[in-house]
């Protein structure tokens, strides 16, 4: 996808060499995304640096100035495998060079990950006869996951590495991949234990919604006689209807510590969405005792998590997957661009829905369907509330990721009177 943004980045680089206890500095200006740790490695060798990735240690967007530029800066510790050529931290960078040094527990943002698994990656491909061309090329960098695409000489393959709180993803995405065509990428190679996945490629991103929704739906329903292997945690209704009071707490709806995706709700924001809490529950209760089973659910199905090969739609990204009802996953309106017509995705529900009719008529199926749509946003909400929030290392990049899927729940805009 082409990215049309234009953007203008301070990228500050914390250098850390081996062995050495000191931080050095080099400070860039980019032109490219940075956020994910894309693009950092290839800025850094432009520049004279050589080494591999460790933790975003910093980010603030600074706006969007008359010529239409965003600008932001961001820091990145690089570790390098000698002392650079690099100036001193700057004072107001200091705080930055500590947190370098601090320890973590997310194991690629430490020093020696890297090296590790460069050699399991390079070993299982040596194992396949399909060696690798060249350095891997990072496409995500943080704290939920870690992605690479690598080439090689029968083309590009993905290497993933998931925390222990996401280590039900290398599971379930082999399990699918050898059982349920088109449920998972192919799996090359992967280590339960250490979070590892190699995965072959499986066409280009995106593809029809419609396809995409049919393809959930075989899939779901596929799965069924796996549920006993995969192990998953329950995200129903039930367990839906049991979370609220903590969802619409003053604690979760007036968080103090406010991330990029979302600021806490304002006085009239929480109110509007206690009021709708009537409506959601009996939503929740009519999809708890309706004819369509619990099977498994992907929890953050988009478009950014979906391929298509020639006439095969492939979805992507098991990390938060559990045993939920299958409509709560279903909803066009993330895996089209906002302002679609309500009759395309109407179309889109139907196609989904279909492969449902042997269980309840099609009009019964829709105004399930609707149920769906307004508890799916409780149902995403919680992947973040009492997912990752409480598991990752740092969570003030997620403190407020859950609000914005309940500000979805909202009618219309609430003023905070």
């Amino acid at each position: 996808m082409c990215d049309s943004v234009r953007r203008e980045t301070t990228l500050h680089l914390l250098l850390t060499w081996t062995g050495g206890a000191e931080v050095a500095c080099r400070t860039l200006t980019v032109d490219t995304p940075v956020y994910y740790g894309e693009h950092v490695l290839e800025a850094a060798r432009a520049a004279g640096v050589g080494g591999w990735l460790g933790r975003r240690l910093a980010f603030a967007r600074r706006g969007v100035g008359e010529d239409g530029v965003t600008r932001t800066t961001c820091a990145w510790q690089l570790f390098t495998p000698e002392r650079p050529d690099a100036a001193p931290v700057p004072d107001e960078l200091r705080e930055l060079a500590d947190a370098a040094r601090a320890p973590t527990r997310t194991p690629w943002f430490g020093p020696h990950w890297h090296a590790a698994a460069l050699a399991w990656l390079d070993e299982e491909l040596a194992a396949q006869r399909r060696p690798r061309l060249g350095d891997p090329v990072v496409l995500k960098h943080w704290q939920i996951s870690l992605l690479w695409r690598v080439p090689t000489s029968a083309g590009d393959v993905y290497f993933k590495a998931v925390p222990e709180f996401f280590g039900r993803e290398v599971t379930v995405t082999t399990r699918l991949a050898a059982e349920v065509s088109g449920a998972a990428p192919p799996v090359l190679a992967a280590d339960e234990r250490r979070g590892f996945l190699l995965l072959d490629g499986c066409g280009e991103a995106g593809g029809d919604p419609a396809a995409a929704l049919r393809q959930l739906a075989q899939v779901q329903r596929a799965a069924r006689p796996l549920l006993p292997e995969l192990r998953l945690r329950e995200r129903g209704p039930a367990y839906l209807l049991a979370q609220l009071d903590a969802l619409f707490s003053d604690e979760s709806l007036h968080a103090d510590e406010r991330g990029p995706h979302a600021d806490a709700l304002t006085p009239g924001e929480a109110a509007a969405l206690r009021a709708r809490r009537p409506a959601l529950e009996a939503a929740l209760e009519r999809l708890r005792v309706s004819p369509i089973p619990l099977t498994l659910g992907h929890g953050d199905l988009h478009g950014g998590n979906v391929t298509t090969c020639g006439e095969q739609v492939t979805l992507l990204d098991w990390s938060d997957a559990s045993l939920t009802h299958p409509f709560l996953d279903a909803n066009p309106a993330y895996l089209y661009p906002d302002g679609t017509e309500p009759a395309v995705l109407d179309a889109a529900r139907d196609a989904y829905l279909r492969e449902w009719t042997d269980l309840a008529p099609l009009d019964d199926l829709r105004a399930l369907h609707a149920d769906a749509t307004l508890a799916g946003e409780v149902y995403r909400a919680l992947g973040y509330f009492d997912g990752i929030q409480g598991a990752v290392e740092d969570r003030r990049e997620w403190a407020g990721a859950h609000l914005w899927h309940l500000r979805r729940l909202l009618p219309e805009p609430v003023s905070g009177a």
